[in-house]
């Protein structure tokens, strides 16, 4: 069993797993970076470099997050690295025991759409996406955020 972040993001229930995560903050203005993709709203400073913010349902949605008093930034491991996820809420912390065989199968076609999407697990609640934060960009993106990340 392993335990996950849940959180919505673009009136969709998404989850990471918990050792992906570093913490969740509050959201504040970002900096906002010139000539970047839509989805990074900027930075901020974090620890000791910069945390580039992203606007997780402008990323897969093409929808910018509402701010409201609710929506927090997922501080999130990447490639090593650090980024902030901006979602709408953050739920809760579960547990969700390994996917069935069929389900697995059902997330597998969802990869081919979606690499970004590692499994799925069906609740009362409804369907929810377990997210590769790894694979949520493209390689030139890739190279965008860690050129932010290293100024």
């Amino acid at each position: 069993m392993e335990k996950f972040i849940v959180f919505t993001s673009g009136a969709q229930n998404f989850a990471i797993p918990i050792t992906d995560v570093e913490k969740i903050i509050m959201m504040e203005d970002p900096t906002r970076i010139p000539d970047t993709s839509s989805y990074l709203l900027g930075a901020i400073p974090y620890s000791d470099r910069l945390l580039p913010i992203v606007d997780l349902s402008e990323r897969l949605f093409k929808q910018l997050t509402p701010l409201t008093p609710k929506t927090k930034v997922i501080v999130a491991e990447w490639k090593e690295l650090k980024i902030g996820l901006v979602v709408d809420d953050v739920l809760a912390v579960n547990n969700f025991e390994e996917i069935p065989a069929d389900e697995a199968e059902a997330a597998e076609e969802m990869r081919g759409a979606a690499k970004y999407v590692r499994a799925l697990f069906k609740t009362e609640a409804g369907i929810i996406l377990v997210l590769d934060v790894d694979a949520l960009f493209s390689t030139e993106n890739e190279k965008e955020l860690i050129e932010l990340i290293n100024k």
